[in-house]
């Protein structure tokens, strides 16, 4: 594992033996050297799944076969390496002739070439120089002239080699990779064509790819046992790879994570969020070469991204069903908004109230096999902690803002860089520390060089806790560098939230995060660069409604005195739109602006506008059409109109008592799209109740 390159190549000796397979490589080659004779073949079979190891663990016995018994010829047969069975066969006996000594074994080789004439007329013939059958002078002529029959043929070469005295072991590796026809006529030489007696041979397999290429040719029925028993006639000695201890799995698995770690300072798996999910590693990565080959995708992806831009736990765990489940990982992406939320997009109705049907993702682990559903499953509750059964928790859920289960992440996990629509948590971290420093450039062409859409988004990484100063003096330096971008920001009444409203979120969250003793002063120059009373109001009300969330020892002071000073104004700015009538500037907020001031001067307010009317100033219709609102339907073209809700609950505290000839006008039918004043006078002709005796003594 400390080569940075991983190539799935098998260990050439037991070097590398990471396992401690050598003794059991060592045990193997003595049980072959032991069981050899001049009077017999036998078979090994060494069976263990893809990736465990056996072209490894086979080339630690040859190893230890030629060290310890350096009598031994030792030759690699590869089947799947030929294209037709006639190939096989030739390939097959040219492989016994490569081993024998050049000159004590020309006999041999021209005996062998005569049995694979006779036993393939069509195969290529036997090199008397060795070679493959592909190369090499080929034996031809007389030889060949009058072929004997195979039986005679087979007993000649038999004698030829039994006469030579060498111990032949042939290693015929990767069977299972053959299909069904060619893996029968393998099977057949090794028994029946292959079987000169001082030649040995070990076939390695994997049982399952094995039994089910078998199937595949009709020579066995399915999971009756037959496949078993047709193996038990061709290997006389079954050996199998040792599988890895769960404490293997985890060393290679640790060593592999130390390789790539760069979030945290434990770099295994026993201390980290995952370390709940190392039955779910273990379940999926059972072999060497399953290890390797996930820590190898890992070594690719991990540094795709900056490890401030994704959470890597989450980069593993994804990489852990791709390796796995390839067709799991590819639909992930489809279900993008069902994962992040936990829900479908269709409401169900119950008791009279609506909720969104629960995402079910069980339809997605239909492609894995039943036995590892449970480790699929878990996984993607980890990643996708919405996910889990009602009244379930999710123990192994990221902490990190960047994790795939947020919506605004998850595509750079499947893409693992950054998208158009998407912007990198580094270019806006940078942005808010340049502003912190007093230099808005880089912040405001991220705020205003983006669409509405991926304004929001760098809206709300912005907001992120950890962008945000830590001094006090830095917080109000950033407030009032904000202001002039909300100010420059338009209004959107057509959305719930809109940016104009994030960004007075953040400041009233930087404000009141500064020092309690902040002084009123420092307060106010934020606050008074709102353009405008309405835009101050609605700035102060957020700040408001967070100070309210404060326990009383971490109030600010300064609050009140701020609000005094906000209040005065409001005041003095309503009594005088009053007074300009129909003249006056046609804004909205006029009602927000009333309610604020009966939240906190109430009496003052109804006092200053009786005086009004006592020196008729203002009449009833002109303080009505200030509460006489506009409205649009949310999330389409804005259509503004005059809404027949007229707000009489804020009008009888305001309204000077008693009834009024006023109240009994008829209705008046006027164009709705017509916002003016005038034209809300004749509005709420008709629509306005006169305030009750106790309305004042009720609120």
């Amino acid at each position: 594992m400390e080569n940075l390159m991983w190539t799935d190549e098998a260990l050439r000796d037991s070097n590398g033996d990471a396992f401690g397979r050598l003794r059991y490589a060592q045990r193997a080659a003595e049980l072959i050297h032991s069981t050899h004779s001049f009077e017999t073949s036998a078979v090994f079979g060494l069976s263990g799944p893809w990736g465990s190891g056996k072209t490894s663990l086979v080339n630690m016995i040859v190893e230890v076969l030629q060290k310890e018994h350096g009598e031994w010829g030792v030759t690699k047969f590869t089947p799947w390496a030929t294209s037709d069975v006639m190939g096989l066969l030739g390939e097959f006996y040219s492989t016994i002739a490569e081993v024998l000594p050049k000159k004590r074994g020309r006999r041999v080789r021209k005996a062998l070439a005569v049995t694979a004439s006779v036993a393939a007329p069509a195969a290529n013939l036997i090199p008397y120089a060795g070679g493959t059958a592909a190369e090499g002078i080929r034996l031809a002529g007389e030889a060949l002239a009058k072929l004997p029959s195979w039986e005679v043929a087979f007993g000649k070469a038999s004698e030829e080699l039994k006469e030579l005295q060498k111990p032949i072991f042939v290693v015929v590796d990767d069977i299972d990779r053959l299909n069904g026809d060619e893996l029968l006529t393998l099977l057949k030489v090794v028994r029946l064509l292959g079987r000169f007696n001082g030649v040995h041979y070990i076939l390695a397999y994997d049982d399952e790819t094995l039994y089910r290429s078998m199937m595949s040719s009709n020579a066995v029925s399915p999971h009756d046992g037959t496949a078993e028993r047709f193996m038990e006639k061709i290997v006389q000695y079954p050996l199998f790879v040792p599988p890895l201890l769960r404490h293997q799995q985890i060393s290679r698995l640790n060593s592999g994570f130390k390789e790539i770690s760069r979030q945290t300072a434990d770099d295994g798996l026993s201390n980290r969020r995952i370390s709940g999910l190392i039955d779910c590693f273990t379940d999926l990565l059972s072999t060497p070469r399953a290890i390797d080959r996930y820590i190898a995708q890992l070594r690719h992806h991990i540094p795709l991204l900056p490890s401030e831009e994704v959470d890597d736990e989450d980069v593993q765990l994804l990489t852990l069903i791709r390796v796995s489940f390839p067709s799991l990982f590819n639909s992930l992406p489809r279900y993008r908004s069902e994962l992040t939320s936990g829900h479908t997009s269709e409401l169900k109705f119950d008791a009279g109230s609506a909720s969104y049907i629960r995402f079910d993702i069980e339809p997605l682990l239909e492609v894995v096999p039943v036995e590892l559903r449970r480790s699929a499953r878990t996984l993607l509750v980890a990643l996708f902690p919405k996910i889990a059964e009602k009244g379930k928790l999710a123990t192994h859920r990221s902490q990190r803002r960047q994790s795939v289960q947020h919506e605004e992440y998850f595509d750079r996990y499947f893409a693992m860089g950054i998208l158009d629509h998407d912007v990198s948590d580094r270019e806006v971290e940078s942005a808010v520390v340049s502003a912190i420093d007093g230099y808005d450039a880089k912040l405001k062409d991220l705020i205003f060089g983006q669409s509405d859409e991926l304004r929001g988004l760098v809206l709300s990484k912005c907001i992120d806790p950890a962008n945000q100063p830590t001094t006090s003096a830095r917080r109000i330096q950033l407030a009032e560098v904000l202001v002039p971008m909300a100010n420059d920001l338009p209004v959107n009444d057509n959305v719930f939230i809109s940016d104009q409203d994030r960004i007075l979120s953040w400041i009233a969250d930087l404000l009141v995060g500064a020092d309690k003793e902040t002084s009123v002063d420092k307060i106010q120059t934020v606050i008074w660069k709102f353009n405008g009373l309405a835009l101050r109001l609605r700035a102060w009300n957020r700040l408001e409604s967070t100070i309210e969330d404060l326990s009383s020892s971490k109030r600010p002071s300064w609050p009140d005195r701020v609000t005094d000073m906000i209040v005065d104004d409001s005041i003095a700015d309503f009594l005088e739109h009053l007074r300009q009538g129909d003249d006056a500037e046609i804004r909205s907020g006029i009602g927000y602006q009333v309610l604020f001031i009966l939240r906190h001067r109430a009496e003052e307010l109804r006092t200053s506008i009786l005086q009004l009317f006592e020196t008729d100033e203002v009449d009833l219709s002109t303080l009505a059409s200030r509460l006489t609102s506009a409205r649009t339907l949310m999330g389409v073209s804005p259509d503004w109109q005059l809404s027949p809700d007229f707000d009489q609950e804020t009008f009888n505290q305001i309204a000077p008592p008693g009834d009024d000839p006023w109240y009994h006008e008829p209705v008046q039918h006027v164009d709705l799209r017509d916002l003016s004043w005038a034209n809300r006078r004749k509005f709420v002709l008709g629509r306005v109740n006169p305030p009750p005796p106790d309305a004042v003594e009720g609120v």
